[in-house]
């Protein structure tokens, strides 16, 4: 009997160790836009931080799009993604570019970093207001970014303004709408300053100054317009090296917010301390990626009718940061 029960214990004993290294050996996926995008950029940082940190073996997949991957995520083939609020939002409703196919299965980590929007226009151009570019030629469609369509939707209704106002120039995405400015073909663009093309189209612009972005109007009445067409928020921007066209000081750009995501089958042990991880890796992020400067450990949760990962709550519970402020 006292043969059995040695043999029983280390049977035991051996299945947990196996167990164990078998948990250490998993490799969680990270889904992202194509490598060189900041959501690439920032999962590369937060996987070799989590490498370091934890033990945990992650990998960046990079995709098409969000619209290809959040599914995936819905449906347990990556593990974790970044999208933004708006993804997010018709996402897990199911409308939009999700029309009839919800995907209820997604949950919210953190806003790892808000993303910025606003006009760009030639640094020689005459308007100084979002209200003044009424009439002006404008890229428009965003066949392939219904994200961005419903950006530059949201900063024309701060200065209230609709596609009405304006002459549409239609586009595939952003990098196309951006090029439009220098080609001579559109007066305006919405874009994200501080991505790669801005640089060229200020390169290409050079005998005009360069590029300049006009601030959307972020008064009370016109934050409260934007907020009818798009969850985003006033953020302003102070100039820098990397960021051609910030002129004023501050230019005051619309901000949302990018999440990392999970999906429901996800541990909560492993969210809550992936969440932790991240909080207390500020410093480390930046080392990797020096354009995540607006990451904040206080603000990683914010309302959102999507659901949170049990995980990433209990985290923000023990910190004092739960339920989100708006």
């Amino acid at each position: 009997m006292a043969a059995k029960i040695v043999t029983l214990v280390a049977a035991a004993i051996f299945a947990l160790a196996f167990g164990a290294r078998a948990e250490e050996q998993q490799v969680y996926t990270i889904a992202t836009n194509p490598q060189g995008s900041l959501y690439y950029s920032a999962a590369a940082a937060i996987a070799k931080i989590a490498n370091d940190k934890l033990n945990l073996q992650m990998r960046v997949q990079p995709f098409a799009g969000s619209s290809t991957y959040l599914p995936m995520l819905n449906r347990a083939e990556v593990d974790f993604s970044f999208n933004n609020v708006d993804d997010v939002d018709i996402g897990y409703r199911g409308v939009e570019t999700f029309d009839g196919k919800p995907n209820r299965n997604i949950r919210l980590i953190a806003v790892i970093f808000p993303l910025p929007f606003a006009f760009m226009v030639a640094a020689d151009a005459p308007w100084k207001k979002a209200e003044e570019l009424k009439g002006l030629r404008i890229a428009s469609e965003f066949t392939s970014q219904s994200t961005v369509k419903k950006l530059t939707e949201a900063a024309l209704a701060s200065a209230d303004l609709t596609w009405a106002d304006m002459k549409g120039v239609p586009v595939a995405n952003s990098f196309q709408g951006t090029d439009l400015v220098p080609q001579g073909r559109a007066d305006v663009a919405g874009t994200a300053p501080g991505v790669a093309n801005i640089q060229q189209a200020n390169l290409a612009l050079q005998s005009r100054g360069g590029v300049r972005f006009i601030a959307i109007n972020d008064s009370p009445e016109g934050v409260a317009r934007l907020r009818k067409v798009f969850n985003g928020y006033p953020m302003p921007m102070r100039p820098a090296k990397y960021l051609p066209g910030i002129v004023e000081d501050p230019t005051v750009v619309m901000g949302y917010s990018a999440f990392l995501v999970a999906n429901d089958k996800q541990p909560d042990e492993l969210v809550y301390k992936l969440t932790k991880m991240i909080a207390a890796s500020r410093a480390e992020i930046l080392a990797i990626v020096p354009q995540l400067e607006r990451f904040d450990p206080k603000r990683m949760a914010e309302q959102s009718h999507v659901p949170y990962h049990p995980g990433a709550m209990k985290y923000y519970t023990e910190a004092g940061l739960w339920p989100p402020k708006q």
